[in-house]
């Protein structure tokens, strides 16, 4: 019996193709679920309102037998639940309820979110701080009510970067229904900024993880890389997150043009599982 699950980030593939042929594309290749993406794009946000969309997807998970088992709800890293702007964080709560409701739709285990009170750029504050975390526990009990698994993923702003600073959010929340959905990249870069450990880092979140983002970073970059083309320390990190009982695992890199895509998919998921069998 496998132990553990590999899944494909929706935008290791070219946009061209559909959801239902991306997820052919991924089985095809050897990944065990889906991991859809819900970003900042009208496009992309509109899945969540789109009844039809959503029928389709149902269809082609019986169909392939591939199920998508997660959503990177990135769209809330722009639409914030602490914004300043009520109209955005009006926005950012109807949208954290439509990908509750496309959740328990699908079926799927998690929905991860970023950790941002206000968008890439504008200031934090006491105030924005209090809003992200009243709304947060709303939306909280409201998945916990469905039950659907709320991720928070660390992200590049040093607000909340690090794995020690996400448990603050954990803690003050403290819902089995909300814990750790970390990303590999984002903790490494934090940790060589502030020069800590990031195996260090990691253990902070102990008994606290349901999923674990592999994406590679390096100074100052944090997406558009393939892996080993940053500094990133996998094999160790997929160890330490091995013995954290982390065993399920998503390969977030992002499609740049390389006519080798698909190519790329397969070596991804193999060296995955590479660093998962030397950590077993």
């Amino acid at each position: 019996m496998k132990q553990y699950r590999i899944g494909m980030y929706e935008k290791a593939v070219p946009e061209v193709y559909s959801v239902p042929e991306m997820m052919l594309i991924g089985k095809a290749a050897g990944y065990d679920f889906f991991e859809i993406s819900i970003d900042r794009t009208d496009k992309r946000i509109n899945r969540l309102y789109d009844r039809q969309f959503q029928e389709e997807l149902l269809v082609a998970m019986h169909e392939t037998s591939f199920p998508i088992g997660s959503m990177c709800l990135s769209a809330l890293g722009t639409y914030t639940l602490g914004n300043n702007d009520v109209k955005n964080e009006e926005r950012a709560i109807d949208i954290f309820k439509h990908a509750i409701d496309f959740a328990v739709r699908l079926g799927l285990r998690i929905v991860q979110i970023p950790a941002c009170d206000v968008p890439k750029g504008s200031n934090h504050t006491g105030e924005t701080d209090r809003s992200f975390f009243q709304n947060l526990r709303v939306m909280v009990d409201y998945a916990a009510a469905h039950s659907v698994l709320i991720g928070l993923e660390n992200m590049e702003d040093r607000y909340m970067d690090s794995v020690q600073k996400s448990m603050r959010l954990i803690k003050e929340i403290n819902s089995p229904y909300f814990q750790l959905y970390s990303d590999a990249g984002n903790i490494t870069s934090a940790s060589k900024l502030y020069g800590t450990d990031p195996i260090k880092d990691m253990e902070l979140g102990k008994d606290h993880y349901i999923a674990f983002h592999l994406k590679e970073t390096r100074p100052n970059k944090y997406g558009g890389l393939f892996y080993g083309d940053g500094h990133v320390d996998f094999p160790n990190m997929v160890r330490e997150a091995w013995k954290l009982g982390i065993r399920r695992y998503v390969l977030e890199y992002w499609y740049t043009g390389n006519p080798n895509w698909k190519s790329d998919l397969i070596k991804a998921r193999t060296m995955c599982e590479e660093w998962i069998q030397k950590s077993v």
